[in-house]
């Protein structure tokens, strides 16, 4: 049973060592503190993402401090997008594992997943090539990653049986985004297909329980319903997709509003966005590692806009974050929080957004000491990225 947790601090900012014009955030959560990358031009007051440099850079925040940050890659060719960000993890041995989205043609929406590898703490990096194993030039991206046995698992957006096209949100002609996975070591394996058919552009979420992997993502079926499906890692291989929980929610094409997920021991919670009938931000809860799920709460109704991000201190509950509409001041959002408790859901606001596609994804990460860390980008896009430091305790 889950208790409710409250707010207990007023919050903390810290300011990330990020440069101006700093975007696309993404946490790690380790025993020594939580790791975070990020996107930043190498030199432009006010960058044109298709023709600056910029740098993926990285750095690690131990609860008090962060260290000096190191630049993972440093190119031109980066395909920059508000939602399908570059990612980071951990392996088991200690080894961070870093992806990012290259262009691989001269379509808008051709382009790789590239991958590297780091042995010293985020100081060097080796590059391992790219994540998906074909040559097509078209869309791989929205990659999550998690630690499992000797190295990374990641599961990524795949679309080798698309067409190229200019139209839509993602220039989607033709053929079915594919969800797949593979392990990452010192060398990248080669890839297997979980789901043939998938919403296009929805960030995935993955999360290992003791009961193993959990992969949630928005599917798509033929009805056009796109609702959030999960499968399992077990001892058998890969289960088949099934729903999460049936929402409904038919739409005729992709949202660009994924689900979340975090684990502690047997216990998973996945946070998702719905545009069903009453719609909003949605939490589930499964006792079993993810074979089940307890009937979901609301977070927030129509005031969401979603982009949700959830983390699980080891000692706490669940605590959800995403986006909502801020009537209050025209061009607005805020940023919203909850602790996932057997109580009632107070969701707290805790920063002013901005209200379109410029705010990105939010990311939440938990800290050792059961604080959580959360980072955004800034409405003052000089300012780079702002964090916040929270603190719960039992209400």
């Amino acid at each position: 049973m889950l208790t409710a947790l409250i707010l207990t601090t007023a919050l903390a900012m810290t300011q990330p060592p990020c440069g101006s014009h700093a975007m696309a955030p993404a946490v790690c959560a380790t025993t020594q503190g939580v790791w975070v990358t990020w996107l930043e031009p190498v030199s432009k007051a006010e960058p044109t993402k298709a023709s600056e440099i910029w740098r993926l850079r990285i750095s690690r925040f131990d609860g008090v401090s962060w260290t000096s940050p190191h630049t993972i890659t440093q190119r031109q060719d980066f395909f920059i997008n508000w939602a399908d960000t570059p990612q980071i993890a951990a392996a088991p041995d200690g080894a961070l594992i870093a992806t990012w989205l290259q262009k691989n043609g001269s379509g808008t929406y051709a382009y790789d997943i590239g991958v590297a590898r780091s042995d010293d703490a985020g100081k060097s990096w080796t590059m391992l090539g790219t994540l998906n194993d074909d040559r097509t030039q078209t869309e791989h991206g929205f990659v999550s990653m998690a630690p499992e046995a000797e190295g990374v698992r990641a599961i990524w957006l795949d679309g080798r049986d698309m067409m190229s096209g200019e139209h839509g949100e993602h220039g989607h002609a033709g053929g079915d985004m594919s969800l797949r996975t593979t392990m990452i070591t010192d060398t990248i394996q080669p890839s297997t297909l979980l789901d043939n058919r998938t919403c296009e552009c929805c960030p995935t979420a993955m999360t290992e329980s003791s009961a193993g992997m959990l992969v949630a993502y928005r599917d798509r079926l033929p009805s056009e319903r796109r609702d959030i499906s999960v499968v399992r890692l077990t001892d058998n291989g890969w289960t088949s997709p099934k729903d999460l929980w049936t929402d409904g929610w038919e739409i005729n094409g992709c949202p660009v509003n994924g689900p979340a997920s975090a684990s502690n021991g047997l216990r998973t919670a996945v946070v998702w966005y719905t545009g069903a009938e009453n719609p909003g931000v949605r939490a589930a809860i499964s006792e079993d590692g993810g074979m089940t799920f307890d009937e979901p709460i609301t977070l927030a109704g129509e005031e969401a806009v979603g982009r949700v991000a959830v983390a699980w201190p080891s000692d706490n509950n669940p605590v959800a974050i995403w986006i909502d509409e801020d009537d209050s001041s025209h061009g607005n959002a805020t940023l919203a929080l909850a602790s996932l408790g057997d109580a009632d859901v107070t969701a707290k606001h805790i920063a002013t957004l901005e209200a379109g596609r410029g705010s990105g994804y939010p990311r939440i990460a938990a800290l050792p000491d059961g604080r959580c860390l959360v980072i955004w980008t800034s409405k003052a896009r000089e300012e780079g990225l702002k964090a916040h430091l929270i603190d719960f305790s039992e209400d």
